[in-house]
């Protein structure tokens, strides 16, 4: 059984999967009698055949890896989809297939309403913080923008009309002058740049298919201003580029909702147009395999790919928001602050996948029809990120996508506050991220292993300095090799570590997690400044986690070792691999309270872990996935975790089970319990272990 979350950014819809492994979502909302469909081979002629042979016309088929969109004739319940999609899956040569989910909105200038723009400039008026701003007026006067930069803003549309956007908005050099007949390429019927759209002079509108993206909704012109309305004209707001060219790419509709479809046409489109870089505030429709490949191609093609966070004052660690968690590394996800440079309330965060913070709060900006408006929401904390990608890429053209998305990271205004929200501990500064700076930190020359767990690692080394010895670096980077880490190509060609950092006085401290049990290796650490320059030299240390006996170990291929109330058991998932499931090949049941428990153990110390891999999708405050434990053959039970919601994939954890005595008789209970509305796909659980370490 698949998860997907839908977390839309002005409203969600909650739904769950199929048994495939790659997942068909018929409880989310989507567009009936169709399905997206990849197949392994290139056999286009004979995958196409096939399709047709079950009652499926190909409507579009994806540049990025060649999946298509099939609407099937005639289909037009769910029943009958999950069956097509059932065959489908079942076929050798298709390598996944889902629904067409559908995804939803989630130098000081002149211009007149710049005082109403703290994002920009916070001079602390109306109860806020001084200072809790981009820092853009600093930042002007070193760059404020180029026209060379492209920035794909895929939305609502953009009313390129507007007083403040228009001498910002893009013209496509291919469709733009006359052609070997004279006549005008916007309006000759003729797609000159092959680009597979006719007369794309100012973007493309996906939901009407035609080559006029203005904004009926108001969304995507807000953005726009966000990122690019025009500087220093004494007209209406300052974007955080007065200079730039803005691309409306189309494909949420005046109602704010649009379909996976749409959203991957759309991400394809501005990578076929040369932007440098496009926003996205929107969200919707879980993990996509489709879009995923899209992102990827755009990565791969040096375009960054800036998402919102959603806004569901939810934690993407734990419950993935897309298109803001996918694991590519062109993308940058971002939360929402407000002018005390306090978590909006309403934006989702977490510290592996939430990147930055933005002023999201009742944000003045254009929208349609010259006006200006507040709006709230981490969609208005994307532009101001996207613009700031747009102003590095004008002041240093010759930067990689790569080190702008890393001069934004390292360059934000870090605190104790923001560290628990968002990976680089901050919100972003604009200064800080263009300043010109070739002097690398000092070198770690006192690594040391202060620490080992049964699945961890703790190092402590001296802070150092951010240029050479002077001042302090912004970040610190943990590599791992199974060779030692001497020169730059033996730091290149190790792997990164999750790592999380601490300082006390001027010592750091961090803690590498892993997700098994047995590693060893080389550790080194390099340290980074604001621009992404980075510390040389500094030897590798060795390490290794403690050694454990694994004294109950069980795959979840059956249910050895287990007694479960009905219907737990075993679940097959694609090729070999099996799951102990609360719900085999289904959903679970309302008003349910049923438990997976362990024979008795005996466990051989008083230091005892339980380890496991397990996956959840339990209504999200009314369900509930609980991991228990009893030490007096199950007359009583302690509670180890209490979960809700989506986890979006396996997770591993391993818990400490303290108060444990050698020779006592453990049992372990996997318990769900839902309420009278709304089942899921419920839990999985494999590979559970308890562990001592030796």
């Amino acid at each position: 059984m698949n998860r997907w979350q839908n977390a839309f950014l002005f409203s969600s819809l909650l739904f769950s999967s199929s048994v495939f492994a790659n997942a068909l979502n018929l409880n989310y909302e989507h567009v009936p009698g169709e399905l997206i469909v990849k197949f392994k081979n290139s056999r286009q002629s004979a995958n196409f055949a096939a399709l047709a042979a079950m009652g499926g016309a190909v409507k579009y088929q994806f540049k990025s890896r060649g999946a298509a969109v099939v609407k099937f004739r005639g289909v037009t319940r769910d029943e009958d989809l999950l069956a097509k999609a059932k065959i489908l899956n079942g076929r050798p040569d298709v390598e996944y297939v889902e629904a067409n989910t559908i995804i939803k909105i989630n130098k000081t200038p002149n211009d007149a309403d710049f005082a109403k723009q703290y994002g920009m400039h916070n001079t602390g008026d109306g109860g806020g913080v001084a200072g809790a701003d981009i820092d853009a007026l600093s930042a002007w006067d070193i760059s404020t923008g180029s026209k060379n930069v492209v920035v794909g803003v895929i939305d609502t549309g953009i009313d390129h009309s507007h007083p403040d956007i228009a001498p910002n908005y893009w013209t496509n050099p291919g469709e733009s002058g006359l052609d070997d007949q004279g006549r005008d390429k916007r309006s000759n019927g003729v797609d000159d740049d092959s680009n597979g759209y006719v007369d794309d002079f100012r973007g493309w509108d996906f939901v009407n298919n035609d080559n006029d993206p203005m904004d009926d909704h108001a969304h995507g012109t807000h953005c726009a201003g966000v990122i690019g309305a025009r500087g220093n004209d004494g007209v209406g707001v300052a974007g955080v580029n007065w200079d730039v060219s803005l691309v409306g790419i189309k494909f949420l509709s005046g109602s704010g909702s649009g379909t996976l479809e749409d959203a991957v046409k759309a991400i394809e489109y501005g990578t076929s147009v040369g932007v440098s870089l496009t926003s996205n505030s929107w969200g919707g429709g879980g993990y996509s395999p489709t879009m995923f490949d899209a992102i990827t191609a755009a990565h791969s093609r040096g375009i960054l790919f800036v998402a919102a966070a959603g806004n569901d004052s939810n934690n993407n660690d734990s419950r993935p928001s897309y298109p803001a968690t996918y694991q590519v590394p062109n993308v940058i996800s971002v939360a929402a602050s407000d002018n005390k440079d306090q978590m909006a309330y309403f934006s989702n965060n977490g510290v592996r996948t939430v990147h930055v913070a933005a002023p999201g709060v009742d944000v003045w900006s254009s929208v349609p029809g010259a006006r200006y408006q507040k709006m709230s929401g981490t969609s208005m904390a994307t532009p101001h990120v996207a613009g700031l990608a747009a102003l590095i890429k004008g002041a240093i053209p010759e930067a990689t996508h790569e080190q702008v998305r890393a001069r934004i990271l390292n360059g934000v205004d870090r605190s104790p506050y923001w560290a628990t929200k968002v990976s680089s501990g901050g919100r972003i500064n604009a200064l800080n991220s263009l300043e010109t700076d070739s002097i690398p930190p000092a070198a770690i020359t006192d690594l040391r292993v202060v620490d080992s767990g049964t699945m961890s690692v703790s190092l402590a080394w001296t802070a150092v300095g951010d240029d050479d010895s002077a001042g302090d670096a912004s970040a610190y980077e943990v590599r791992l090799s199974d060779q030692p880490i001497i020169s730059d190509d033996d730091w290149n060609r190790a792997s990164r570590a999750s790592a999380s950092f601490s300082r006390t006085d001027d010592v750091i401290t961090s803690v590498i997690s892993f997700d098994d049990f047995g590693q060893q290796g080389y550790v080194a650490v390099r340290a980074v400044d604001n621009v992404g320059n980075s510390s040389r030299g500094g030897a590798s240390v060795e390490f290794a986690t403690r050694a454990v006996n694994r004294f109950f170990d069980r795959n979840g291929s059956s249910m050895d070792g287990f007694r479960g109330d009905v219907p737990w058991g075993v679940e097959q998932l694609s090729g070999s691999l099996a799951v102990l499931s609360d719900s085999p090949g289904g959903l679970y049941r309302d008003d349910v309270n049923v438990a997976l428990t362990s024979d008795a153990i005996t466990v051989p110390s008083n230091d005892i872990s339980l380890s496991l891999d397990f996956k959840y999708d339990v209504e999200s405050s009314f369900d509930f996935f609980n991991i228990e434990v009893s030490q007096d053959g199950g007359a009583t039970w302690r509670a180890v975790d209490r979960l809700t919601g989506v986890s979006g994939g396996f997770v591993r954890k391993l818990y400490a089970l303290p108060g444990m005595n050698a020779g006592d008789r453990v049992s372990l209970r996997f318990r769900v319990e839902s309420d009278s509305s709304i089942s899921r796909d419920g839990v999985q659980i494999r590979n559970v272990s308890l562990v001592a370490p030796l």
